[in-house]
């Protein structure tokens, strides 16, 4: 691709798979309407590259680098600048092309959420710069990422889908999960940004014995819930689900820890401890909104406003 061009991916979620997809679980997952997008535009006098991020409360994060050695030169944050220079660099290891594309050029990026939300930041990041280098995106996963892939799956889908490892090759459905009742789920955030990473990497070294009971129910658990209509059925399932996995975390649920009086169902998604949880319940918005304020969560987002059933097309055109 030539610059400028603009290009998308979508932000997700892990309805249901936690921890057991690494183990060959199917999992549900859902494609966000947010996500981040990419800008790539070239600079008149600067000869150096360039890379600025935004979220919606702004910029966060800029750095200024060789475009050769990608050696940063200046930057706000040398964290974030040793990651996103490893990315790159393992890009350019898959495509050596790709290491003429930099001279004088400027990135921006820009989060259609909030970087601690935990919706994608660092996937989307990998799928768009895997589009941009010409690479292909799983391989880049696996070079920079212990996570099971599921959310590169997202990034670029049309619509929810079913998630499996069969070994290390990923194997995606795309279903059409959006339920009648999906205006009784809510999308809550805990104010914990959890580092999904290394929960999934100490996860990992687990034995794959003693599992395979709980990987069996959890794929149906997973099935089920993309085909149900039942908003009673869907919150005993979420429920099941949340039995099941305290089993293989040795961990108390969420519910059981924080809302056990919450009048509807509620499950972790992605890894335990952090990020958002998923409420459902059959009373309604302004229930579920007082519950959480009560406990100081006020963000509840509308699992229709934020996760479609289909993610529209047009939006991965350049």
């Amino acid at each position: 691709m030539r610059p400028p061009f603009t290009i998308r991916a979508n932000g997700k979620i892990l309805l249901s798979g936690e921890y057991l997809v690494m183990k060959g679980a199917t999992a549900l997952a859902v494609p966000l309407i947010a996500g981040q997008q990419l800008r790539v535009s070239e600079q008149e006098a600067e000869q150096n590259f360039t890379w600025r991020a935004y979220d919606p409360d702004g910029l966060w994060f800029e750095a200024v680098m060789d475009p050769e050695t990608l050696g940063v030169l200046h930057t706000s944050q040398q964290e974030v600048a040793d990651r996103l220079t490893a990315l790159l660099l393992a890009a350019r290891s898959l495509n050596s092309n790709f290491a003429d594309q930099m001279n004088g050029l400027a990135v921006e990026t820009q989060l259609g959420f909030k970087r601690n939300w935990g919706f994608g930041s660092s996937s989307t990041l990998i799928s768009l710069v895997a589009r941009w280098a010409g690479v292909n995106a799983w391989d880049l996963h696996r070079m920079v990422s212990s996570g099971s892939g599921y959310d590169i799956a997202c990034a670029t889908a049309v619509s929810p889908l079913l998630y499996r490892l069969d070994g290390d090759t990923p194997q995606t459905t795309l279903v059409g999960f959006y339920p009648e009742f999906a205006d009784h789920l809510y999308l809550v955030y805990l104010g914990n940004k959890q580092h999904s990473d290394a929960e999934v990497a100490k996860f990992s070294q687990r034995a794959d014995t003693g599992f395979g009971r709980e990987i069996s129910l959890i794929t149906e658990i997973s099935h089920a819930l993309a085909q149900t209509s039942s908003l009673m059925l869907f919150m005993e399932l979420i429920d099941e689900h949340e039995t099941i996995m305290e089993s293989v975390l040795g961990r108390r649920s969420v519910r059981k820890l924080m809302f056990s009086d919450f009048q509807g169902s509620v499950k972790s998604l992605g890894a335990w401890g952090g990020d958002f949880v998923l409420a459902a319940s059959e009373y309604g918005y302004d229930y579920v909104q007082q519950y959480f304020a009560a406990k100081n969560m006020h963000v509840v987002l509308r699992y229709n406003k934020t996760a479609p059933g289909v993610v529209r097309k047009e939006v991965f055109s350049v």
